[in-house]
């Protein structure tokens, strides 16, 4: 796309030709973002704040706390990305935000933003424009920074714009992946999402990814689409050899030696690898309790080659693959399963550790025992120890439950009448021995184990 000298505001679909997919899309942000503070009363009176640290940065509101969050999210957005990408210690390409008055503002899109990039010399003048109540402005807005501070990678410092500059130099997923570092994801959703695809075989191909030109105004899909670029820039990112050739390719897209964005690249083969690594990306070292539940229904399904050519599978999961005949294929692939549980093992909660260990005790029972006998008694005590797991954990929940409604709120201001009734009527049972109340009974046990 061209580069007019002084650009008007434009919608979202015409600033996607250019690679900045600039739109108001949902987004995995935190509780404490820009869509959550929209309370604060309007004075009327639009005003103009700028950065103290970064000038360069201005927003023009009549919501004051709201222009003071904008302007605090630069901040936040250069200090987080600046040892990542080595930037310099200003903005070198000014940012001005405008939150405008709601439902007042002609010749915005449909969704109510637009955004403007004003050329001047050596100068670009990003401008973005979005009502002040749009329910997704953090992203938005974010998303603008992120760009502007990536034009001072891709453009060098003496660079002249003028009519024949492209800005699509700068890719989609390189935006929004960097866009969604910014964001934390304390239940991993998108690991899970990408996790998910790989599973399914419905994950994008690397192709698909880099060849991305804007994001889709479907929300579903544009979350996708985001998943799997913030999934790609993690992975070029981590570790830190990754890192290294990354802030190279950065350097070098102004340097004499430019090198282009496929070097950094994994293979297809290789990409698809990244994807079924996901859940390992961002966990604890060791797993809760119900992340080692998902890992282990997750590595229960073992596939066995079918045919004379292999040329279909069949599956089975390790309750089930001692009923199938022995075969030096299905060796294999139990040999192969006993390796995933070892190094599940080592990571879940130490409340399934029995369970994995008596799983693979089975395994190797059935690859080195003449007799089925053992194999069947390790996976038949580990299939209850499993069952049990599950019940004392639930009635540990409910437990746990009951306590926080009983004890930490005010019975009147309580929405849980029936868990209230029930303890008050516990509370009138005597213990009786020899006709315990089963319920309390269960509570009581649990509670004395807990």
């Amino acid at each position: 796309m061209k580069l007019p000298r002084l650009a008007c505001f434009a919608p979202r679909a015409a600033l996607a030709a250019c690679g900045l997919a600039m739109g108001i899309v949902p987004g995995l942000a935190s509780a404490d973002t820009i869509d959550a503070l929209l309370t604060p009363p309007e004075t009327g009176i639009p005003s103009t704040a700028k950065n103290d640290l970064y000038p360069q940065v201005t927003c023009t509101g009549v919501n004051p706390a709201l222009v003071s969050d904008v302007i605090q999210l630069a901040s936040d957005t250069r200090e987080t990305l600046t040892p990542l990408l080595k930037l310099g210690p200003a903005w070198r390409y000014p940012v001005h935000i405008i939150l405008a008055a709601p439902l007042r503002t002609p010749g915005l899109d449909a969704q109510g933003e637009s955004v403007s990039v004003v050329a001047d010399g050596k100068t670009l003048t990003l401008e973005a424009q979005l009502p002040s109540t749009a329910p997704n402005a953090h992203e938005f807005i974010q998303r603008q920074f992120v760009t502007a501070l990536l034009w001072e990678k891709f453009f060098k410092p003496d660079t002249t714009f003028t009519t024949a500059t492209r800005l699509d130099v700068v890719p989609l997923w390189l935006v929004e992946g960097l866009r969604e570092m910014l964001n934390s994801d304390p239940t991993h959703a998108r690991e899970e999402i990408v996790k998910r695809a790989a599973l399914d075989g419905r994950a994008p191909t690397l192709a698909n990814v880099t060849g991305w030109k804007e994001l889709s105004t479907d929300r579903l899909l544009s979350l996708w689409q985001r998943t799997f670029c913030y999934y790609l820039v993690e992975c070029l990112t981590h570790p830190d050899a990754r890192l290294v050739d990354f802030q190279g390719w950065l350097a070098s897209s102004t340097g004499p030696d430019s090198k282009t964005a496929e070097y950094l690249f994994p293979t297809e083969m290789g990409w698809q690898g990244e994807l079924r690594d996901a859940s390992n990306r961002d966990r604890p070292l060791v797993y809760t309790w119900d992340d080692s539940a998902a890992e282990l229904a997750a590595a229960e399904t073992i596939a066995l080659p079918k045919g004379k050519h292999a040329d279909d599978t069949q599956l089975c999961t390790l309750d089930t693959v001692a009923t199938f005949p022995r075969s030096k294929d299905l060796d294999q692939a139990v040999s192969l399963k006993i390796f995933d549980l070892t190094a599940l093992e080592l990571r879940v909660h130490p409340s399934w550790q029995p369970v994995i260990e008596l799983y693979r005790f089975g395994l190797t029972a059935l690859l080195h025992d003449p007799t089925p006998q053992r194999a069947n008694q390790y996976l038949h005590e580990a299939r209850v120890r499993r069952a049990e797991e599950m019940t004392y954990h639930e009635k540990l929940v409910d437990y746990v439950n009951w306590y926080e409604v009983t004890q930490n709120a005010p019975i009147q201001a309580s929405h849980f009448r029936d868990y209230f009734r029930t303890a008050q009527e516990l509370d009138k049972i005597e213990p009786d021995p020899a006709h315990p109340n089963p319920l309390r009974a269960d509570l009581l046990k649990v509670e004395a184990k807990f």
